[in-house]
């Protein structure tokens, strides 16, 4: 990049981001952005991505690898062209931003269509970034728990397959001693960049419904439970607890964070045609009757056991 190049981003990122810590205003210094109020620094890393990261945990975390991230450019193009597409048309939506953005296929696409759009992650997705050529101006290093971004800015604020992870430590699925305030936390920081009036998409599987297709049995439980992990290894299904302490959420515990919790005065449930798929089911009989089962759900039974996945639409 050049200098005047390098220049240009700097000062676009003072009119855009914000001190995740204390939500101060951002000056440029050499190359650097730092927070007046509160002495914090800010810098880029090797890949030319700024980090806005303080808990120094997050840089341990391995979230995704080579093998995985070409999985999840194939899965994010596909929700983006058989879901998010469609549902960012509805309304004259200008800004988005996904929290947990991956590699960044939607986000990248919905800059190409002249949406303001960014993506925040965990350091560890920066090289793919770079690979895939993602503008450094709208791809950040930060906690889902202190977004970069000014109070009440974007239209819409998605995250999906993430809140499942907040406040897990083993395999990414057992639960921290912490994770409720976690939770709340990562909650409040969407509702507070969100516009008032604006649109939040949250999607998990159900802890409700005993089968999960997207997680394998990497929680503390599955040492001590040999038939999970053996009907996981043939099936790609994986039976869980649905109740008591573990990482899946429910439509009525993502409900409490948002709504109770968090102040969100509208919460429905959404249909999951267009955005699931079921690749990773091995036996094609039982793919089948998926599809079938979730192209035909009843709209009674969406936000119930019933329903496999959590998808919802929350209104600030």
């Amino acid at each position: 990049m050049d200098p005047a190049e390098n220049k240009r981003l700097v000062v676009r990122m003072e009119q855009t981001v914000v001190c995740p810590n204390c939500h101060g205003e951002l000056r440029e210094i050499n190359d650097e952005l730092f927070c007046k109020k509160c002495n914090n620094l800010f810098k880029k890393n090797k890949y030319g991505y700024f980090e806005f990261i303080k808990n120094r945990n997050l840089y341990d975390i391995v979230s995704t690898t080579d093998e995985y991230a070409a999985v999840q450019d194939t899965c994010g193009n596909r929700i983006y062209e058989g879901f998010l597409k469609s549902y960012f048309r509805q309304e004259s939506f200008k800004s988005i931003l996904d929290v947990g953005c991956g590699l960044g296929r939607g986000i990248s696409q919905l800059i190409k269509e002249g949406y303001r759009a960014y993506g925040i992650d965990l350091p560890q997705l920066s090289v793919f970034w770079r690979q895939a050529q993602n503008d450094p101006g709208h791809f950040f290093c930060s906690d889902a728990g202190r977004i970069p971004f000014p109070s009440d800015f974007f239209d819409v604020v998605f995250s999906l397959g993430v809140i499942e992870h907040i406040g897990t430590e083993v395999g990414h699925c057992t639960l921290s001693d912490n994770y409720r305030e976690l939770r709340q936390q990562y909650a409040n920081e969407i509702l507070r960049v969100t516009k008032p009036n604006g649109r939040i998409l949250i999607s998990c599987p159900n802890k409700h419904f005993p089968l999960d297709i997207q997680h394998g049995p990497t929680d503390s439980q599955s040492p001590k439970n040999k038939f999970r992990s053996y009907v996981f290894k043939k099936t790609g299904i994986n039976f869980h607890p649905v109740w008591g302490k573990y990482h899946l959420l429910s439509y009525s515990e993502v409900k409490k964070l948002f709504c109770k919790n968090g102040g969100a005065r509208y919460f429905e449930p959404i249909p999951l045609k267009g955005y699931f798929e079921f690749k990773r089911i091995r036996l094609g009989l039982l793919k089948s009757f998926a599809e079938f089962y979730i192209h035909n759900m009843p709209k009674a039974w969406l936000a119930s056991f019933m329903n496999p996945y959590v998808l919802v639409q929350i209104k600030k």
